[in-house]
Formats: C-alpha cells, structure tokens, sequence
C-alpha cells in the first residue's frame, strides 16, 4: 500500500466492512471523490473485493490465508485443483483454485495434512469425474432411475457433472448450478451452458432428436436459471417448456421433500404438458439439477401417455451421486 491514507481505509474496512464509500469518506475524513479513487488503488492491488451491484455497493477486506504457511503441492495436484475447485464463503465470495482449497482446508481444519489432502482430493475426484463417463462424455444415470421406480418412462438420463463428492461436497459444477440459481449470477449460468453445449448437440444427433422441453422452476426468480441456460445454448432445433402449477398457488421445492413418495407426487400433480410440446416424437428434457430423479420420470410419463412422446432422454447439468458406487479412500 502506498499511502498512508490507503492504509486507513484498508484498516477501516477489515475492521468495519462491509461499508460503503459514504461511511469511509465520513470516518477518515477526505471527500467521497478521494475515497473512491484509493478504494480502485485497493481493489487493484487485491486488498479488498465489492459487494453488491449500483448503486448498492459495498467494500470487504480480503481474508488472506498466509497466516498459515502451506506447503507446496506436486504440480499435476496443484494443477487439477486449480482447474476443477471452487468454493463459496458465507458472505458470497467465490475462492476459485488453489486459494478456495486452501480456504476451505482451514475453514474445515485439515489444513496441517494439506498435501495428502490435495491428493486425495484429486486422485478421488478425477477417478468421479471419469468412472461413470459414457460416449458422449456424460455421466450415465440411466440405470439408476430405473432401480429407482418400478415403472420407468425415461429411456435414459444423462449427467454432465456430479453435483457434490463425498467429503469435499460441492463439485464446480454444483456450486455454479447453486450460484446461478440461489446467487443469480448469470455469469456461472453462462459458463455451464458452454460447458454442456457439445454433450447435448451429441445427445440430439444420436438420437435423432426433434425438440427439447426445459423442466419449470417451481421457485419464481427474477433470472430464471434453465430460462437464461436456454439462451446461452442457442440450440437450433424447436425449444419449449412445460407448465408447472401449484394447488393454491403456492410453490413447493422438490430439493425440499424428503421422501421420494413426496416428490413423485410434487412432479406428477404439478407438472403440465403444453399443445406445442405434441408434435415432438423424439425428445430431449433438460434440467439444471436432479436428485431423485422424480421430476424428469414424470415428466417423460406425461410426454409418452399425452403427447404420443416414442422417446425421451433426460439431461441434468448436475445430478446426485446416491445409488452410485462410492469410491474408496485411494
């Protein structure tokens, strides 16, 4: 920090945050002018981070994790975790890397067994990541919702990630499927359509698709996740929807039903075919996440016994790890 009013607001900050200009400004005290010019010099220096959007913006001080000395990792580990981690602090700052490893090993007290962490991490994770792939480069789910309910109407189901791994949680994928739907970051929506586009133009090509049906949100959000996944896919084949309506107007999650009779019902009472959904024979259902399976099983029953639908193949951009095998601690 070059200057000694740098360093005031930087202590002000670590010690106040999160604050806004107006409130630095008051407390130093220099013009708002000054305040905003020494808060870029900081930012650029990565001392603090933003918060919020205009005109709501406020000023954090970025956590270092040097107060414990790491030691340094073999270069393929350090390289995979920088490519495939990332995490979310409570305050919604996004650790991408290497630095969201070393975060979350402290945060979760494994810090002093870092190496053999982030071996385990990669070793682990990369044999999750390949095990399960199919031709297309998907995770193939299909034999688990057909042990999963006695009748099965989907003809297959395909995952472009795991949602969360034993132990580490979250998958990068899985947390950018959270950031863009709970944290309305279009960003991560965007990156996860790119992401996603190859495997479902590989999907449409091999099975002869005619028209992909996006699932509904039962949760109305100002950006609506699979609305702006949609846009970002820019598929040129027919794209439609599926209506989703509640008794009494009130919307009930499928993340929040515990029991799997639950949410068979949620999806079988709530979820709608339209007239634009009965021309397609071969069909493509994309979901931004599954956990049971419920809702895309349903939804393939009522495209096949409504809409004359030969043929429907399910895709989630993140999908549960239950009824998988569980790799052993390598």
């Amino acid at each position: 920090m070059k200057t000694t009013t740098n360093q005031q607001i930087y202590q002000f900050i670590k010690a106040n945050g999160p604050v806004g200009p107006s409130k630095i400004a008051y407390q130093i005290p220099i013009s708002t002018q000054m305040v905003h010019r020494h808060l870029k010099s900081l930012l650029l220096s990565g001392h603090i981070k933003k918060m919020g959007h205009p005109p709501k913006v406020l000023y954090i001080a970025v956590e270092s994790v040097d107060q414990y000395e790491f030691p340094s990792l073999p270069i393929d580990d350090q390289k995979y975790i920088e490519e495939n981690y990332l995490t979310v602090k409570p305050n919604g700052e996004i650790l991408n890397g290497l630095a969201g490893f070393q975060w979350w090993a402290l945060k979760t007290k494994q810090h002093k067994n870092f190496r053999a962490l982030a071996h385990e991490y990669t070793t682990n994770h990369a044999s999750f990541k390949n095990k399960y792939r199919n031709e297309f480069e998907l995770i193939e789910a299909t034999f688990k919702i057909k042990e999963t309910f006695g009748e099965c109407f989907l003809d297959h189901l395909f995952y472009q990630e795991f949602y969360s791994l034993p132990k580490f949680g979250k998958t990068k994928a899985g947390q950018m499927v959270s950031l863009g739907k709970s944290g309305q970051d279009i960003n991560s929506i965007q990156q996860l359509a790119e992401m996603s586009k190859g495997s479902i133009l590989r999907i449409i090509k091999h099975y002869k698709i005619d028209g992909v049906i996006f699932t509904p949100h039962s949760i109305p959000r100002k950006i609506a996740f699979l609305k702006e996944f949609k846009r970002f896919l820019s598929l040129s084949i027919p794209c439609t929807e599926l209506t989703k309506i509640f008794a009494d107007n009130i919307p009930v999650a499928q993340k929040s039903l515990s029991k799997l009779s639950e949410r068979i019902e949620n999806a079988g009472r709530t979820i709608f075919t339209r007239e634009e959904n009965k021309p397609f024979k071969r069909i493509l259902v994309i979901d931004d996440a599954v956990g049971s399976g419920a809702t895309m099983n349903a939804i393939a029953e009522k495209l096949k016994r409504q809409s004359n639908t030969s043929f429907v193949c399910g895709f989630a951009v993140t999908g549960s790890l239950k009824g998988f095998e569980v790799i052993k601690e390598i």
